[in-house]
């Protein structure tokens, strides 16, 4: 079996503690999410990342988002987390996953979104563009079922 792309990274949650990213997404859809407390548009879609999160974490369902941030210092970046209400991991800043992560996944322009499974196969290369579309028709479940989807036809 292939190795778990994120194995080794940590990774901070909601209540602080730090996990192995590895184990931690093992069996999930994970929307990497690049953003930026100093980026204006991040600003405006956090909101939408807590919406689609809450959404899908309330059912149960196997998805992470997690903040591969762009901040320069720690303290921007938590009172980003805080301030906009966050609930989902954190990928320490500067932590080489996240340089690994923008040029595997061609990250241009923040905010960014790439939903992949846990060996690091990318599942929607468009996936901010689909979070917002199937946000505005109330069908965040849907995406999220594709993503499912996808996922089992990678694995297949």
């Amino acid at each position: 079996m292939a190795q778990n792309f994120f194995s080794g990274t940590s990774l901070r949650l909601n209540d602080g503690s730090m996990v192995d990213a590895g184990e931690h997404l093992k069996g999930k859809i994970v929307v990497l999410y690049f953003s930026a407390s100093w980026c204006g548009p991040c600003r405006q879609f956090t909101p939408i990342m807590k919406e689609l999160y809450q959404q899908i974490s309330a059912t149960n369902q196997p998805i992470e988002v997690i903040l591969l941030s762009r901040d320069y210092m720690r303290f921007q970046l938590d009172e980003y987390y805080e301030k906009q209400g966050c609930s989902w991991g954190v990928v320490p800043l500067r932590d080489p996953i996240i340089e690994k992560c923008l040029e595997k996944y061609d990250v241009k322009a923040l905010p960014s979104c790439r939903v992949v499974d846990e060996f690091g196969n990318c599942l929607d290369a468009n996936a901010r563009h689909n979070v917002e579309k199937y946000r505005e028709k109330r069908q965040m479940t849907e995406l999220f079922n594709k993503w499912r989807q996808q996922m089992v036809q990678v694995r297949a």
